[in-house]
């Protein structure tokens, strides 16, 4: 966590730590580049180590308790991560949050997953074959009107102009249709 800096003769003489807080707290921005842990004041600081502090300037001054728990929290976090890494499985596996993420880690149930492609694939099969009785039920007006109007996206307006019919008549052969469709298609989109 801290850097004991060490004078010329490689004893631990200083009464400071230093932390590089851009390296310690990724993400960090702050103007002060450092942390001075000491019991010292800045004052003190600067009166024993001039050269020191002006390199360190500007820095955050935090008593040696803070530096504890600072340290204290960091040998924490560390057992705990070496724990995860010998104790856990490859994901760190967490209830919800797993399984979303990745899915590669997560063996679908092969029964539900295939009862459910045959249940996907009869509904489609039914859906198909209500389809195509609904269709069967259309007199060729009822079909010719309800291609033009919802396939083709005519207007029921322009639909009586090319055939020479009044409005309402293509509108009543068309509501005819739909009533048949909804008649038979009906149930199957309310499962």
């Amino acid at each position: 966590m801290a850097n004991t800096l060490n004078n010329k003769k490689g004893r631990d003489d200083k009464k400071y730590k230093v932390i590089n807080l851009k390296y310690e707290y990724e993400g960090y921005e702050g103007s002060e580049k450092w942390a001075i842990i000491s019991e010292l004041s800045e004052e003190e600081l600067f009166g024993l180590y001039p050269d020191e502090m002006r390199r360190y300037s500007p820095f955050v001054l935090l008593s040696v308790e803070q530096g504890k728990v600072i340290s204290d929290f960091k040998a924490n976090e560390d057992k705990h991560r070496k724990r995860s890494i010998n104790n856990e499985d490859y994901f760190g596996y967490s209830e919800g949050l797993t399984e979303n993420l990745h899915t590669e880690a997560i063996v679908p149930d092969f029964v539900k997953q295939q009862e459910n492609e045959e249940y996907c694939q009869r509904r489609e099969e039914l859906k198909q074959q209500l389809l195509a009785k609904a269709i069967r039920s259309l007199t060729e007006k009822q079909r010719k009107y309800l291609l033009l109007r919802y396939v083709k996206g005519k207007t029921s307006v322009e639909i009586a102009r090319e055939e020479g019919i009044a409005e309402q008549v293509v509108r009543k052969h068309t509501q005819t249709a739909i009533r048949k469709f909804e008649k038979i298609l009906g149930d199957f989109f309310r499962k």
